[in-house]
């Protein structure tokens, strides 16, 4: 293994790289801090340095500084080398970014199991890159077969707007429409718990049976069945799925099941209209019977809004949420001045300003 000595005596030098040679390390010397830093440059550099703390041009603390603000990709260990032992000191090296310190005059036995300490500590680091570049490659070919097997190549845009804004590559949110042989509109807003990953597993599984269930002719009370009998069989506890079905025939019958979700939002003539709650449980939990949460003849200048709580959750610096009251207003301010359906996120967005993202985003809004 490389070691990196920098020392600006040349006796403490060559002496460091005469016994760590000895000790079966590669010896890389610096006569200051800035040589140094050039080394760390350099494509291989050592990762096991020791450092002394004064040196000219770049001291030893001013080194560690650089080297963990701006050396992102590599995590050398540190050792500190300098005659000041006292408390204060200590601190300060371990602060400026040190993994060990050693007080000079030293017993080379001591540095040798310092050493050793070090070199173990990046042996480890080196494994566990190893099995993260593992699991981080088998992760995107999962995440890859998912988006896959999840592509709407289904999805029946008409009368449509939607947004989908997933934290990670794949979205815990799913979105499906389609339309039944008999010319029956079929919607379905999911929200899994959590997001990412873990969240997404199951959604093929769903794409599929609402899909093919739909080209049947099949009810949508039926798909919903179906769908929640699969995850109580398959979903491990504590991963459930809320839902939304919406149901719209060609006399604009309109029919909801609210499963666990954010209130379901219909305007007319830009006014908020009904609010349309959860009467039943989240899916993937207990056997339930899906009476409809609402049954209503709707117009054609209606538009009905449903969504996952990732933009009413949206959360702002003060710890404050977006919530439905703010959410509703930018739907009125969206149907009056004909905007477009990005101008929801735009709104969460502004409120959320530069705080992390949290959950999942996804809303349809459907023309009757």
């Amino acid at each position: 293994m490389q070691i990196l000595i920098a020392d600006d005596d040349l006796t403490s030098r060559s002496m460091l790289a005469a016994i760590s040679k000895n000790w079966g390390y590669t010896p890389i010397v610096a006569e200051d801090g800035e040589a140094a830093w050039q080394i760390l440059q350099e494509n291989k550099a050592p990762l096991l340095l020791l450092i002394d703390w004064e040196m000219p041009k770049l001291n030893g603390l001013e080194l560690c500084r650089r080297i963990r603000l701006e050396l992102e990709d590599a995590i050398p260990f540190i050792i500190i080398l300098t005659a000041r032992s006292d408390i204060d000191d200590i601190v300060a090296g371990l602060e400026a970014g040190a993994n060990d310190y050693i007080a000079k005059p030293f017993a080379s036995a001591e540095l040798q199991a310092r050493l050793q300490v070090g070199k173990r500590m990046l042996e480890l680091q080196a494994e566990l890159n190893k099995a993260k570049n593992v699991l981080t490659y088998e992760r995107e070919v999962i995440e890859n077969i998912i988006l896959k097997m999840r592509e709407a190549t289904f999805f029946d845009k008409t009368q449509l707007r939607t947004l989908e804004i997933p934290v990670e590559n794949i979205s815990g949110d799913i979105l499906l429409s389609a339309f039944k042989p008999d010319g029956t509109r079929h919607l379905m807003l999911g929200d899994f718990t959590g997001h990412g990953l873990t969240a997404a597993i199951a959604g093929p599984a769903v794409n599929d049976i609402f899909y093919s269930m739909t080209r049947r002719n099949q009810p949508l009370l039926s798909i919903a069945n179906e769908i929640n009998q699969q995850l109580i069989t398959k979903l491990p506890t504590g991963l459930f799925l809320g839902a939304i079905f919406i149901e719209l025939n060609p006399d604009n019958n309109l029919t909801i099941w609210n499963c666990g979700m954010s209130d379901v939002l219909i305007y007319r003539k830009s006014y908020l209209w009904k609010t349309i709650k959860s009467s039943l449980l989240a899916l993937g939990i207990i056997n339930q019977a899906f009476i409809s949460t609402a049954k209503l003849k709707v117009e054609s200048i209606d538009r009905v809004y449903a969504y996952s709580d990732g933009i009413t959750e949206t959360i702002n610096h003060d710890n404050e949420e977006f919530g439905q009251e703010r959410l509703q207003q930018a739907i009125h301010k969206l149907l009056l001045n004909d905007k477009e359906i990005n101008y929801l996120n735009q709104k969460a967005s502004q409120f959320r300003g530069d705080a992390k993202q949290l959950d999942d985003i996804t809303l349809l809004e459907l023309s009757c």
